[in-house]
């Protein structure tokens, strides 16, 4: 009975760390993604696909500013295969940048402009997913819990939002000093998104000019699904570079207000 009662007692300190951490570390985020929100940067892609060999092959590389468009992140290609654009590409841009700039005024206009997230929010590790610390590693000099966190058990999506988040497993390297996150991997577990499961997307994260936390490197590795096809096996390599404060109070409207 005493063994028994240890192990029980030791489960459920456990669970209990576990929530803490999660909670200070939502709370963390969401103080962090106000300072992160106020960064531009460099966002560089490297397309790689797989011959039925497993040979990869660098497809094509594009290179974009993350800037703000009427407030919202705005992703701005400004060149490909490491050259910059064409001027019939670079008039496509500017096209695209205009266009974006005017829907982005008509929904906020109608109270529709918002954010949106693919992959779920950090509130939904609260909400919708059961994690727990499963170990302690040192990751880039700094220690972290490794937290893993899935999907409740019977826990029905609400709507295609949560239906779409619960469509990952997510492991998380949280920072023990600054709850911050220093890594992250999202598995897919099922179908609901058009990638095969067992594709995983992995961010690494750095703290930038001692302010905010900010991804500096990802991979996104799988296979994409589309209905009932599958595709070939592709990965995309990311590094971001170049951060600059930027004032989100202010807007980039290509043409001016109309």
């Amino acid at each position: 009975m005493g063994v028994l009662l240890a192990v029980w007692l030791t489960a459920s300190m456990a669970a209990t760390d576990s929530a803490a951490i999660i909670t200070r570390f939502v709370e963390q985020q969401a103080a962090n993604r106000k300072r992160a929100d106020q960064y531009t940067y460099v966002e560089h892609a490297v397309y790689v696909s797989f011959d039925k060999g497993g040979k990869s092959k660098k497809d094509r590389s594009e290179t974009r500013e993350v800037m703000f468009v009427e407030g919202l992140p705005y992703r701005k290609l400004v060149a490909k295969n490491e050259q910059p654009l064409s001027a019939g590409d670079q008039a496509k841009e500017d096209a695209r940048q205009r266009q974006t700039a005017e829907e982005r005024r008509k929904q906020r206009r109608a109270g529709l402009l918002r954010r949106t997230f693919t992959l779920g929010t950090d509130k939904d590790l609260l909400d919708l997913f059961d994690c727990s610390a499963t170990r302690e590693e040192e990751l880039r000099g700094r220690k972290a819990w490794v937290m893993e966190c899935a999907p409740k058990a019977g826990r029905e999506p609400a709507n295609a939002r949560e239906k779409e988040a619960m469509s990952f497993r997510r492991t998380l390297w949280i920072d023990q000093q600054e709850y911050a996150l220093l890594r992250s991997v999202h598995t897919v577990l099922s179908g609901k998104v058009n990638m095969k499961p067992g594709s995983t997307l992995t961010f690494d994260f750095a703290k930038v000019h001692d302010d905010a936390w900010m991804a500096t490197s990802g991979v996104i590795d799988g296979k994409l699904q589309f209905l009932l096809a599958i595709q070939p096996a592709v990965r995309t390599e990311y590094t971001y570079s170049g951060f600059q404060k930027f004032d989100v109070e202010s807007t980039i409207t290509p043409d001016g207000e109309k």
